[in-house]
């Protein structure tokens, strides 16, 4: 199934004939153009891992190198202006992985174009661990797992708005998550790169994204942008806390995606997970907003719940835990007498001490986020004012 060969060759670029209206297209018509001279990749395809509406992903092996692949492989095929579609989606998304170069972003390596021009390979970075949606039906996350993925997905995302990129699929299944805790935005079949400074937001001209994900202005037909990226992100923290994508727990898995995104479209709030933690409710408040009052990706990375370097040593996560560590029982065992029981009194000390603890956490935890809010305000108020 792989392509193999070490002689040297031109490498291909695909092209489709320009004097022919896309209607009219046919796989024919496919001009695969020699470009420089260059060595034919040499891999083999294994294992299917998934599959796509136009597409199969293999895992694969470098021959000459022995890295493990992952390959994308497009098929070429249908008649009018599906092939015509289908090429300039995939000249559009090798261009755009050629150009990202992030640790949250996933590896591009190569594009090879099969002999008889009906398939083309996209070879990526294999995550053996696969999607972030797999990791969440195999186990619950718990908090300290939630924020350390939330804050990697946002250090991407922000890359990604940096580069002027809306993805405008985000959510759990195009999240890969690596052996070591790594995570990497991968399907960028749907992003768009902005072309200026100025054209911040982009036009619907066809609907792109999944309807669980899409923020209201996107259901409205409206506009893609940053911030509907930003909703969608709410969308994957609502996803690892509660197991289920947003609205699922309203509408269920099998509800129409018309309707569902009628009913999204009147800026309707996901509800959060019954044990989403106060701090978490802040954090999703301040994104389940209009678009125009949405935080940007920097501006998230800022807010205390995200903020943690370490589970282990986070004083927040660390001493809340603590906190609810049972108190040393009334009655113990003090002695051998007889091996009875003898009665050892509370340490009142002890319990005072951890009310104390958690008091000055909670205060801490509070006045993070008043700050994060003002300064949110404030950064509203000046975009605002240069807006008008």
């Amino acid at each position: 199934m792989g392509c193999c060969g070490n002689k040297e060759q031109p490498s291909k670029k695909i092209e489709v004939q320009k004097n022919k209206p896309p209607g009219q297209i046919q796989p024919s018509d496919v001009i695969v153009q020699p470009n420089k001279v260059a060595s034919k990749r040499d891999y083999k395809k294994g294992e299917l891992i998934g599959t796509g509406a136009f597409s199969e992903v293999y895992q694969a092996l470098d021959n000459k190198t022995g890295k493990i692949l992952a390959i994308k492989t497009v098929k070429l095929q249908g008649g009018g202006d599906q092939i015509f579609r289908t090429i300039n989606a995939l000249k559009a998304e090798i261009k755009l992985l050629k150009k990202l170069q992030h640790k949250n972003i996933i590896k591009y390596y190569f594009t090879e174009i099969s002999q008889d021009n009906t398939y083309v390979d996209i070879a990526l970075e294999y995550i053996a661990q696969g999607s972030l949606r797999k990791v969440i039906n195999k186990v619950r996350l718990d908090e300290a797992n939630v924020r350390i993925y939330a804050r990697q997905i946002l250090e991407g995302i922000q890359y990604l708005h940096q580069n002027k990129v809306i993805h405008r699929d985000i959510k759990a299944a195009n999240i890969l998550v690596d052996s070591d805790g790594t995570i990497k935005l991968s399907d960028f079949g749907t992003s768009k790169v902005l072309d200026s400074e100025e054209n911040l937001i982009i036009q619907n001209k066809s609907l792109k994204g999944t309807p669980y994900w899409m923020a209201p202005e996107v259901c409205q037909l409206k506009a893609a942008s940053f911030e509907s990226d930003i909703w969608s992100f709410g969308g994957v923290v609502i996803e690892m806390i509660g197991g289920l994508p947003p609205y699922a727990d309203k509408y269920g898995a099998d509800i129409d995606a018309y309707e569902l995104m009628k009913k999204i479209a009147q800026e309707e709030k996901p509800n959060y997970p019954q044990q989403t933690s106060a701090q978490a409710k802040n954090f999703l408040d301040s994104i389940f907003v209009a678009a125009h009052l949405r935080p940007s990706a920097s501006k998230l990375l800022q807010h205390p719940y995200v903020q943690i370097s370490d589970p282990q040593t986070d004083s927040e996560e660390i001493g809340f835990k603590q906190s609810l560590d049972p108190v040393p029982s009334k009655r113990s065992i003090v002695g051998a007498t007889n091996g009875k029981i003898q009665d050892k009194p509370i340490n009142s000390t002890y319990i005072q001490q951890q009310q104390l603890q958690k008091q000055r956490l909670d205060e801490q935890r509070l006045q993070k986020q008043r700050e994060w809010e003002q300064a949110l305000k404030e950064e509203l108020r000046r975009k605002s004012q240069k807006n008008q």
